[in-house]
């Protein structure tokens, strides 16, 4: 588990927009149209808004195995996507999670439930 306190996300810096979509990572903000983007310490705990249980991931996720897609609300405000891995189950809206990890090369983002 990465130190989540402190941990390092993409975000919109020209405006300040948190924009960072796992899988969709891009270098243009889709509120302002402007390039670039910072990673900034953040927020890292929020709830799940909403979820889609993955049996048959794609291609680039294979390696994941089954896994629940969620979009999280946190607690600053910013929606992201993101992967839980474990308790797969036990997921509904509303339930509390925390960011655990995010691949900077692969730009895929972990919660773990709380």
């Amino acid at each position: 588990m990465v130190e989540s306190e402190r941990l390092q996300l993409p975000q919109w810096f020209n405006c300040g927009y948190c924009g960072f979509r796992s899988g969709t990572f891009k270098a243009v903000c889709p509120k302002c149209g402007r390039e670039g983007m910072a990673l900034k310490e953040g927020v890292t705990r929020g709830e799940v808004v909403d979820f889609v249980p993955i049996a048959y991931p794609p291609e680039n996720l294979k390696q994941l195995g089954e896994y629940v897609s969620v979009l999280v609300k946190l607690d600053n405000g910013c929606q992201i996507f993101g992967v839980v891995l474990e308790n797969q189950k036990s997921i509904k809206i509303g339930t509390p999670v925390a960011i655990s990890s995010f691949n900077q090369e692969t730009k895929e983002l972990f919660f773990e439930i709380l």
